[in-house]
């Protein structure tokens, strides 16, 4: 298994570059055609890209700003932030892409950092097996408005899913929403000002419980839609919310 800092290398090397410029005169030659530090940004897509089967990648605690979707299609990896109060990833600025992170790998666990302000959806997996998210708060701090993104959490098409202890704040439609997934529990989960608070939509044996959601202008809903490629909704239970 490998620990993977985002920025660690980054920082460690402009520090460096940055003591040795009050001492000396500016590098000539080889040395002055180093490619410069990459952003906290370059540096995590660059290991999302690079991650193997087993990498944790640590999201440090401080407000992160992103300007681009970020992906992952490696299984296996873990993201870990210090918190979902600490380590944000801010999608305020954001000027490519809809997602904030979009998943398509199995065996994949995201916890304890935010997603905020995204154009479109803040966390969507797509076609996953085994997915955890667990202490996950997306939120468009501006508050609820029809410009905000669709979903904050966002699971389709996959298999054995659990949300935990995730927040779910101002999504233009679904705050939590899973779809046309099998074997799923949302729980121990909050979810406020979003259109819908918690969805299962095409679901087969979904449980959802020990949540609250308030404020939505619904609290906790259960569909099966006709015209999606996921049909016969079933075993879907609600209770102690």
């Amino acid at each position: 298994m490998k620990i993977i800092k985002p920025l660690a290398l980054a920082i460690t090397t402009t520090s460096l570059l940055a003591a040795c410029s009050e001492s000396t005169q500016q590098p000539s030659g080889p040395a002055a055609d180093q490619a410069p530090a990459l952003s906290f940004e370059e540096d995590l897509q660059t290991q999302l890209i690079q991650a193997q089967p087993g990498d944790i990648i640590e999201i440090p605690a401080g407000v992160h700003e992103m300007t681009r979707s970020l992906s992952l299609s490696v299984p296996g990896v873990t993201i870990r932030g210090a918190g979902m109060a600490e380590s944000i990833l801010s999608f305020s600025n954001q000027i490519q892409g809809a997602e904030g992170l979009l998943v398509t790998a199995d065996n994949f666990v995201i916890e304890d950092l935010a997603i905020e302000d995204t154009i479109g959806d803040a966390l969507k997996v797509n076609e996953s097996n085994n997915v955890t998210i667990r202490r996950v708060r997306t939120e468009w701090t501006n508050g609820p408005d029809s410009e905000n993104g669709a979903y904050g959490i966002y699971p389709v098409q996959s298999s054995n899913v659990l949300i935990q202890e995730a927040v779910a704040i101002g999504a233009a439609d679904a705050g939590i929403y899973v779809g046309q997934s099998t074997q799923i529990i949302v729980r121990d989960s909050r979810a406020e000002y979003n259109v819908a608070g918690i969805e299962i939509e095409n679901s087969t044996f979904a449980d959802v419980y020990d949540n609250v959601a308030t404020n939505n202008t619904g609290g906790i809903l259960v569909f099966d839609l006709p015209n999606l490629e996921v049909q016969g909704g079933k075993g879907t239970r609600v209770f102690d919310n």
